[in-house]
């Protein structure tokens, strides 16, 4: 049980961590300059709306995730649910192989 709950909180972290780590490409000048972009990772679940500069000469164009503290940040929790159940699956998948490889005893040494 210990084990469910350390891989929970890791994975929790990860999922968390996701939309500062993705960031969104704008290769030419959109048509309109406010534009709404998805972060996060593997399944983009926070929202944020972001002004673009007018100047194509500004693109192709990098956007950061920024702090939902300093901007309006939505949240889309059906996809955070799923984010972090792919992070939960891939982590437990990692802790397992690990511990069955590291944790078998030779069989010359149990006799």
């Amino acid at each position: 049980m210990k084990k469910y709950i350390v891989i929970t909180i890791i994975s929790l972290l990860i999922s968390l961590a996701t939309p500062f780590i993705f960031k969104n490409y704008v290769e030419h000048k959109p048509e309109q300059i406010e534009q709404s972009f998805r972060f996060g990772g593997p399944v983009p679940f926070a929202e944020q709306q972001k002004l673009l500069p007018a100047s194509t000469n500004a693109y192709p164009l990098e956007i950061s995730f920024e702090s939902p503290f300093q901007t309006k940040t939505i949240f889309h929790p059906v996809s955070f649910i799923f984010s972090f159940l792919v992070f939960f699956l891939l982590v437990l998948s990692i802790f397992t192989i690990l511990k069955s490889y590291f944790g078998k005893i030779p069989t010359k040494r149990r006799q």
